[in-house]
């Protein structure tokens, strides 16, 4: 599982939009999700180590302990979403893998 504690730059002093932090929130649950239950997906040990080295996954990794209250709720609702989605059996591990890869494989 991966470490999520780090101190940077704060969302608000940046650009990010509301509808970015949503999506963010929702992929933030598919990697929880992931991590927790598809241990034996055959992408996930390159999924969990790519993201221990996405310089993305670590700016937003410290960012997000810095939101307003405002992009709070557009995370929240990300979230929800996503966890909707995952409760109603809409997405499985590849899926997960995919979009999380997605977000921040190649960055």
């Amino acid at each position: 599982m991966f470490i999520l504690n780090n101190v940077g730059h704060a969302f608000h002093e940046t650009e990010v939009d509301e509808k970015e932090l949503a999506m963010l929130g929702g992929v933030w649950t598919q990697m929880i999700v992931y991590s927790q239950m598809c241990s034996d997906n055959q992408y996930y040990d390159q999924v969990i180590d790519r993201l221990n080295e996405s310089p993305r996954f670590q700016r937003y990794n410290e960012e997000r302990e810095h939101v307003t209250e405002r992009q709070a709720l557009a995370w929240e609702r990300g979230e929800l979403g996503a966890g909707t989605v995952i409760e109603s059996g809409g997405t499985d591990c590849d899926t997960m893998a995919q979009v999380i890869w997605e977000w921040f494989g190649s960055n």
